[in-house]
């Protein structure tokens, strides 16, 4: 989770459950399941997961296009408008799936 300061101090299980219950909504599963016995599970938190990058450093990440017109960039530390994370990088991974597809 990124930017995540504000779950610093909730207690490990309480964040797992709640972040169960969110997984069970976003896939359809049952109440039931829910509120059950959890998964197997594992918190990690790293304070440093992610770098702030300065403005000038931002500038620097390049888009998706490249002077190929057959080749496209995808992956946290191009210009996605995010922070160099998982989310980052699925931005950025759609947008070069999406430019090839236009080349069909």
């Amino acid at each position: 989770i990124s930017d995540a300061d504000r779950l610093v101090n909730v207690p490990r299980e309480q964040l797992a459950r709640d972040i169960w219950r969110d997984i069970c909504k976003a896939a359809g599963i049952s109440d039931e399941v829910a509120e059950g016995p959890l998964p197997p599970w594992q918190i990690v938190r790293e304070r440093r997961a992610t770098f702030e990058a300065t403005p000038e450093q931002n500038a620097m990440r390049p888009g998706p296009v490249t002077e190929w017109k057959n080749l496209f960039l995808a992956g946290d530390w191009t210009d996605t408008g995010l922070p160099a994370t998982i989310e980052g990088s699925i931005r950025s991974g759609d947008r070069a799936a999406d430019l090839a597809l236009q080349m069909r």
